[in-house]
């Protein structure tokens, strides 16, 4: 467990932006939160509220065979049924493919699993790029099929899937998921004019 401790620790001390708390269950499963949900749990990583993550430099535009992580994106994509176009403009968006990038909010590595989604689709490392796109790209899909609607998967990938419930299936009234929503599909466009 220490060492598993070890290596998220070396992962993402320098970039950490949030508190992350774990409890490792009677089965050896670990669970991640962004705060103490009981007694069992520890904290994991504490960093100053008032630390700014540091402004994202754009790649330039490039086609996405060029990027990193295509093949992995590409993979991923195929399993899930998914045009590798959008999972590049996600990964992009969330993480600007920083494999170790942290959220203020605790989201982690290339497609920002929260916590409770790493949890949720079996993830043990979400620093691994691997097991990070196949977490996010199943998580996409899954939005698609719930929501039946690129823009509402999208703004539920952003402000989570009880949001969009919430405010009766539309994008919620909030800057920051309407701006993730309008970035990603511009991205997803771009993409696509420079496959051909």
């Amino acid at each position: 467990m220490f060492k598993y401790l070890l290596l998220i620790l070396i992962g993402i001390s320098s970039v950490a932006r949030a508190d992350v708390w774990f409890y490792e269950d009677q089965h050896g499963v670990m669970h991640f939160a962004q705060e103490k949900k009981g007694s069992k749990w520890r904290l994991l990583m504490r960093t100053p509220k008032s630390l700014d993550p540091p402004k994202a430099k754009s790649l330039p535009q490039r086609a996405p065979s060029e990027r990193p992580y295509h093949q992995l994106i590409v993979d991923s994509a195929k399993r899930h049924k998914l045009d590798p176009a959008l999972v590049h403009a996600v990964v992009a968006t969330e993480s600007n493919y920083k494999h170790d990038a942290v959220s203020r909010a605790g989201a982690m590595g290339l497609m920002q699993l929260m916590p409770a989604t790493a949890e949720r689709f079996s993830v043990t490392d979400p620093f691994i790029p691997e097991q990070n796109i196949e977490a996010g790209s199943r998580y996409l899909r899954w939005l698609l099929d719930e929501f039946e609607s690129l823009q509402l998967a999208l703004a539920a990938y952003n402000s989570g899937e009880n949001t969009v419930k919430r405010y009766g299936f539309t994008i919620p009234p909030f800057k920051e998921t309407q701006n993730y929503v309008t970035k990603v599909i511009e991205r997803y466009k771009k993409n696509l004019s420079l496959i051909q």
